[in-house]
């Protein structure tokens, strides 16, 4: 009897399963890429955005031990410095970069490098260099050191030390600043194959003691540019070996002591138009990390301020794309994300983006 128990079951199961459909299995791609489309990077990975619309079109599988990740359109490719623990959380150690492709967003190659990568989520512990071929990748070790890696042969090619000096500046074809600890930058220039050529140190032009410069920075339309704790713009660029810095400017008036730049990375700059973008709030010097309660834009080329954007919910990130038509990226305290037009500097969505560590346009 339960023989032919048995045997009816699966004469009624197989009837079942010969009743459903094969399942259609599709693979996306990700479209041409569009204007205002930006980078979250949260937890163990990297989402992809249209601040047009708030539409989200895909993401990228990274280890939580990322710091950032750096986009290349024109090879369709995303770089990114990873590092994993053979048992997640301890045992053997690897540091790579991996190379992922735009249309699936699925890794294509990785670079094994040292395992000396500053894992912090900062957007210049990564810098890929202006001739598309070589990737910096800040190391602390607890010294600081630079990888270079050539992303097109997939080869790590030098750790370069550089001691006291950190967060990488992308200049020129194939050269990088860094900022040191006593009041100067760095210029480090590499030969084709991606070793260093040529070392170049500017004079002091900040203190240290008295009002430091942060190891956050915006690229400029020629440079870059630095802010300090006060509020005080330094531009700065190369010719060749030479590094030309800007005298200091402040952004705050006199009657305004007491607001000063704060948040995570809290400052971005558009580059066609000239503006500056920096959450302010107010408070002591040792506020620096405080997200900011409004935007203040600056003109960069009259060095004045054009608008003050208040905030109900503070600042920590703060991103512009470059567009003709830019949108105004800030990441709250809270977990938010919110999307202004950067010129008008109206208010048009708001998206859902929890844990958000970093942004980045592209």
């Amino acid at each position: 009897m339960r023989l032919i128990i048995f045997l009816a079951s699966l004469i009624f199961l197989s009837g079942a399963l010969a009743q459903i459909p094969a399942e259609e299995i599709s693979v996306e791609t990700m479209p041409d890429h569009g204007p205002n489309w930006f980078i979250i990077k949260s937890g163990n990975g990297a989402r992809i955005f249209d601040a047009e619309t708030g539409e989200m079109y895909g993401t990228l599988s990274l280890s939580n031990r990322t710091p950032a990740v750096a986009p290349y359109l024109p090879r369709g490719e995303f770089y990114a410095a990873e590092s994993y623990y053979s048992r997640g959380v301890h045992g053997d150690r690897t540091d790579i970069v991996a190379v992922y492709d735009y249309a699936n967003l699925s890794p294509v190659a990785e670079v094994e490098i040292p395992n000396h990568m500053a894992r912090l989520g900062v957007r210049n512990h990564l810098g890929l260099l202006g001739n598309g071929r070589h990737l910096a990748v800040l190391n602390m070790n607890p010294g600081y050191s630079v990888s270079i890696v050539d992303v097109i042969d997939r080869l790590f090619v030098y750790e370069i030390s550089t001691p006291g000096c950190a967060i990488i500046l992308p200049v020129a074809e194939n050269d990088f600043l860094l900022v040191c600890g006593d009041g100067t930058l760095q210029l480090i220039q590499l030969d084709i194959s991606g070793f260093e050529q040529n070392r170049v140190r500017s004079e002091v032009f900040f203190s240290v003691q008295d009002d430091a410069v942060f190891d956050r920075s915006a690229r400029t339309a020629d440079g870059w540019l630095l802010i300090t704790h006060a509020g005080v713009i330094f531009e700065v660029s190369t010719d060749d070996d030479e590094i030309n810095i800007s005298e200091g400017w402040s952004i705050v008036a006199e009657d305004e002591s007491g607001w000063r730049p704060g948040g995570f990375e809290f400052l971005n700059v558009h580059r066609d138009s000239g503006l500056l973008y920096v959450a302010m709030h107010e408070g002591p010097v040792d506020t620096h990390h405080d997200p900011g309660e409004e935007i203040w834009v600056i003109d960069l080329a009259n060095q004045r301020r054009v608008h003050r954007l208040e905030l109900e919910d503070p600042a920590d990130h703060v991103t512009v794309t470059q567009e003709s038509a830019p949108k105004l990226i800030v990441g709250t305290d809270s977990g938010g994300t919110e999307i202004y037009n950067a010129l008008t500097f109206k208010h048009e969505r708001s998206i859902d983006a929890p844990s958000a560590s970093m942004y980045e346009d592209f």
